[in-house]
């Protein structure tokens, strides 16, 4: 979700690229969320802007070719440091993906709404990040 609406505002130097901890692992049970999620990004007139595919598994090699690491929450940072080396400190929001702590049930409802109060947090931190590091750019520039 975050690549897709950070790569959406199409602003000019940024490139998003989104990797899952356990991508790979759990690719036969995503897949079903992974459609959700791609119609969801449909809705928010995003969805131009996912990947093609399925998510991609972090690797080393991935991680490398960022300036800048984001994880979606401390688990995900957790599972990270497990699977690679942080070249810098990352930023670590604080949103509870689907199927997480605050966000579990079974009715298909609650998924959905759990989908889009998800979108809407990456959403507005993405807003704070392009915001943060715009403005910490002036600073440098002047």
């Amino acid at each position: 979700m975050a690549e897709a609406y950070l790569n959406s505002l199409q602003l000019d130097g940024w490139t998003a690229l989104s990797s899952g901890t356990a991508a790979t692992v759990h690719k036969e049970i995503n897949l079903p969320n992974h459609a959700l999620t791609l119609e969801l990004l449909g809705r928010h007139g995003v969805r131009e802007f996912a990947k093609a595919g399925y998510a991609d598994q972090l690797t080393q090699a991935r991680l490398e070719k960022t300036d800048i690491t984001v994880c979606l929450n401390q688990r995900v940072y957790d599972e990270g440091r497990q699977i690679v080396t942080f070249t810098s400190p990352p930023i670590v929001w604080s949103v509870a993906d689907v199927g997480e702590p605050g966000r579990m049930s079974a009715a298909e409802s609650d998924r959905l709404r759990y989908r889009e109060e998800a979108y809407q947090e990456i959403a507005a931190n993405v807003g704070r990040l392009v915001a943060d590091i715009s403005a910490a750019n002036r600073r440098t520039a002047s």
